[in-house]
């Protein structure tokens, strides 16, 4: 059996997708409903992504993007994430990071978590349990909308490198 850790609040998972990011090398893949990428936000995991790409690291990410969330999927892209939109996605959450480490939750309902509430995901560091939140991860990024594309949908304008 895959050994691994019963993460049980919001805060918690949290603060093991910082540790997932902080210690990843070359890339970090995550979905991510947008209320969740808010209270992320909050605890400066976007200076963490930031520092991946530094190092040259590269961090892909799926989320809704819809006008209330516009302001906090901008930063991400502004340091180089590359983000991809799914329509009215609000369940499960996972962050993998190297293939190797990866936190997955059970669906939650993003619209009303607050740090403390009550969730119930799994952190491992075996890349067997590993192998199947990135393939969950890779069939919806093949299917979801360029953030880019989405953005101009919406009427934003940003930079066309995307």
């Amino acid at each position: 059996m895959t050994s691994g850790t019963i993460v049980e609040t919001v805060k918690d998972a949290i603060a093991v997708a910082s540790t997932i990011i902080e210690s990843a090398e070359k890339e970090v893949c995550w979905l991510v409903p947008a209320p969740l990428l808010v209270l992320a936000a909050h605890f400066n995991l976007n200076d963490k992504s930031r520092v991946l790409m530094q190092k040259g690291g590269h961090e892909r990410g799926i989320t809704e993007i819809s006008p209330l969330y516009v302001e906090v999927v901008s930063a991400l892209i502004d340091i180089g994430v590359d983000l991809r939109h799914i329509e009215r996605y609000g369940g499960a959450f996972m962050v993998v990071g190297d293939s190797r480490q990866s936190i997955s939750s059970m669906d939650v309902n993003a619209q009303d978590l607050s740090l403390d509430d009550n969730i119930v995901a799994f952190w491992t560091e075996s890349p067997d349990y590993t192998a199947y939140p990135l393939s969950s991860f890779d069939r919806t990024w093949a299917e979801a909308t360029n953030a880019q594309k989405r953005l101009e949908e919406l009427g934003e304008d940003r930079p066309s490198h995307l």
